[in-house]
């Protein structure tokens, strides 16, 4: 048993503070759990409890961590448990933390999908957005689906071709190469490099 003899706010994590226990630091701890927790000066504490504390802390770092993360844009649950586990949380934390978000709706992969897809096909071909979405570890399944479909891409690879040529000279296979890393298929590479141009050879591609 100890005496809790200062609770000093932490200068550069404004939401966390240092726990003195008889005069020495025993424990960091975010700044809600120390509050919920009944820590304050003058109270006495069980080292058990003090462990208790420090793993509720952890769970609630985890969280508020991750609500910032998602609320930048929409994460894959791949995503959110590689940043919090970059970040130095233990398995079952990270594994907690995104059953919650997934509970609370934070974290949706197939609804992450579908927004990507939709966000992405107006210029972008369907190779380059599954390759995008197996970067960021979305369900392949829900990318097979969404992706299935689309449909025809010819627009989209026009789209792309005429905003290529705003700013390079038509060379046909320079074109046709960026269409391709656009993530078009063959078809639709070659029909909207044709349409700018003016006859040319069929662009030799393994596409």
């Amino acid at each position: 048993m100890g005496k809790v003899t200062d609770i000093r706010p932490q200068k550069r994590a404004k939401t966390r503070v240092n726990i003195y226990v008889d005069g020495e630091f025993a424990v960091a701890l975010e700044a809600l759990t120390a509050k919920s927790g009944g820590l304050e000066i003058g109270a006495e504490v069980t080292k058990e409890r003090l462990y208790r504390l420090a793993a509720e802390s952890e769970a609630e770092s985890a969280l508020r961590r991750a609500f910032a993360y998602v609320g930048r844009r929409m994460r894959t649950e791949s995503e959110v448990t590689r940043y919090l586990t970059d970040k130095g949380y233990g398995e079952p934390v990270v594994r907690d933390t995104v059953d919650k978000l997934k509970s609370y709706g934070y974290i949706d992969d197939a609804e992450f999908v579908r927004s990507y897809v939709e966000a992405k096909s107006g210029t972008r071909g369907k190779l380059r957005i599954k390759r995008d979405l197996a970067l960021l570890g979305a369900d392949e399944k829900s990318a097979e689906e969404a992706l299935s479909a689309l449909g025809d891409q010819r627009e989209a690879a026009e789209r792309a071709a005429e905003k290529y040529l705003r700013t390079h000279p038509y060379e046909y296979r320079k074109l046709c190469a960026h269409l391709y890393a656009k993530g078009f298929d063959g078809d639709d590479i070659r029909a909207a490099a044709r349409r700018f141009g003016k006859g040319e050879e069929d662009y030799e591609t393994s596409i």
